[in-house]
């Protein structure tokens, strides 16, 4: 039998435990990695929340430490690093130690593994590092870009760091169009590969779980996301009450997610007199949302452009609402477009834009044929991001790479 070879994934999140849903797309894909072939080792930061309690036979978790005391490392994970750092400052005398910590952490691995290839996710600062350690050891490296880390941190140094990062790899990747040109400045062209989903999962949720307990008729409005700035929910909310009192009775907003931008939300509801039309339900398993999405007549996303840059690179939350058969309303930011063709699977309105926003809402509220016609057309849409497609592709980079090299 032909000895496995060693994939050392570098990213700045994975799950931590069994329910955690951060960077659940990561777990996901790694799961569709050919286990006759590769040993996936990856390498995350620490956190006080990992557990050990993932495991699988062929997937190695390593974890690098790069703050003391251990519940003091908050750099990562929550909302993700940068609304970590806008909400904590403090928070930045940890990136030294984090980016130090990291990097020896992965040059260590690299050394005791000798991987076949480091696959970095996220451009800054996993790519960075990945790129220089491959240069000093010969290891090929290939660099995912999944949104956040091509639009923001545009400052000159930072871009150039980026560049630099994707020219001395051996291949990267983006989720959509949209992110690689956001990057994409006289360096190879990438393989445009987005995130995928569970199809069969998000296409079995039991609404009646949920339904049976609202008034008959009500129809649902569903947001489910990161509550930080980019995912625009401060529109939904000031949209939704635009709503007349006769239309806010026909309807419920549930809100899933957390963040750092929670509070803020939840005042912004009560000053909009929504309390008793919108719920907050907090951070959710992945494993139970298909239940919420099936439940829901109208998934809402409406995604901006925060004072950053950073904004949606594809909208793996958009993917499972198609899955889901749930029409979908979002904007035209990012490479959300490229996920969702407007007026066919979903409708597209301008971020930033609540009366807008409001009347997309109305007009689906108001139509269920043309709720169920693009609900249809979503779910059609949705199979092409299934993880069989999406891991083969990755597979294939990984074979092509290697052979290259």
């Amino acid at each position: 039998m032909q000895k496995k070879q060693a994939i050392l994934w570098l990213t700045s999140s994975y799950p931590r435990y069994e329910q955690d849903s951060a960077s659940i797309f990561l777990r996901y894909l790694a799961e569709t990695i050919d286990n006759k072939i590769f040993d996936l080792h990856i390498l995350s930061p620490d956190n006080q929340y990992v557990d050990g309690s993932l495991y699988s036979p062929a997937i190695f978790l390593h974890y690098f430490k790069y703050f003391i005391p251990r519940d003091l490392q908050k750099l990562a994970y929550g909302s993700g690093i940068l609304p970590n750092l806008k909400a904590n400052p403090l928070l930045f005398m940890q990136v030294p130690f984090f980016l130090i910590s990291q990097f020896i952490a992965c040059y260590k691995l690299v050394k005791q593994l000798k991987p076949a290839l480091i696959h970095a996710h996220w451009v800054f600062p996993q790519g960075t590092i990945a790129s220089v350690i491959g240069r000093l050891t010969k290891t090929p490296v290939i660099i995912t870009a999944h949104g956040g880390d091509a639009f923001a941190l545009q400052g000159s140094l930072l871009s150039r760091i980026k560049l630099w990062s994707l020219k001395n790899c051996s291949a990267w990747t983006s989720n959509t169009v949209a992110t690689a040109n956001a990057l994409w400045a006289d360096i190879s062209q990438p393989a445009i590969i987005p995130m995928g989903i569970d199809c069969q999962q998000f296409s079995s949720g039991n609404a009646e779980l949920l339904r049976s307990k609202l008034p008959k008729d009500t129809v649902t409005l569903l947001f489910v996301g990161r509550l930080v700035k980019k995912k625009g929910v401060a529109d939904l909310l000031s949209a939704y009450a635009l709503f007349s009192d006769t239309q806010k009775k026909k309807t419920q907003l549930w809100i899933i997610g957390d963040g750092s931008e929670r509070k803020a939300l939840k005042q912004l509801c009560q000053s909009l007199g929504l309390d008793n039309q919108v719920t907050f339900w907090g951070k959710l398993a992945n494993q139970q949302l298909p239940d919420y999405y099936a439940a829901a007549d109208i998934f809402i996303a409406p995604s901006i452009t925060d004072a950053s840059g950073d904004t949606e690179g594809q909208g793996v939350t958009l993917v499972e609402a198609m899955a889901s058969g749930t029409a979908i309303i979002s904007t035209t930011t990012g490479g959300i477009s490229e996920v969702i063709e407007h007026q066919h699977s979903g409708i597209l309105v301008t971020p930033q834009a609540p009366l807008e926003l409001k009347s997309a809402m109305l007009q689906l509220l108001e139509d269920k044929n043309l709720r169920k016609k693009m609900a249809e057309q979503g779910k059609k849409s949705a199979q092409k991001y299934a993880w069989s497609r999406v891991g083969a592709s990755f597979q294939a980079l990984y074979n092509q790479v290697r052979i290259d090299s």
